[in-house]
């Protein structure tokens, strides 16, 4: 079921995006980085998942200003959500 007050219209009239959180992966440089309740745009039908620039450019300011330890918790979007394997 979705949520009406969430529901968002596109210029395609059957396509539906909803915002929510989900997980955001990053492979950089043979580095896999996971963010997790990244603020997106989804449709519910086909998955796919769609992202603000200012969003991905703190993400990929994150990605790149890491050190090197096996496991880095990041405070991005208000809560710890990036994980470096």
């Amino acid at each position: 079921m979705i949520d009406s007050k969430n529901q968002k219209t596109t210029m395609w009239p059957d396509e539906v995006l909803i915002d929510t959180d989900v997980r955001y992966i990053l492979d950089l440089d043979g580095q896999l980085f996971v963010f997790e309740n990244v603020p997106a745009r989804v449709n519910p039908v086909t998955g796919e998942q769609f992202f603000a620039p200012a969003t991905v450019r703190r993400i990929q300011q994150a990605a790149l200003s890491s050190g090197k330890p096996n496991k880095l918790y990041h405070k991005i979007f208000g809560v710890k959500c990036v994980i470096k394997f």
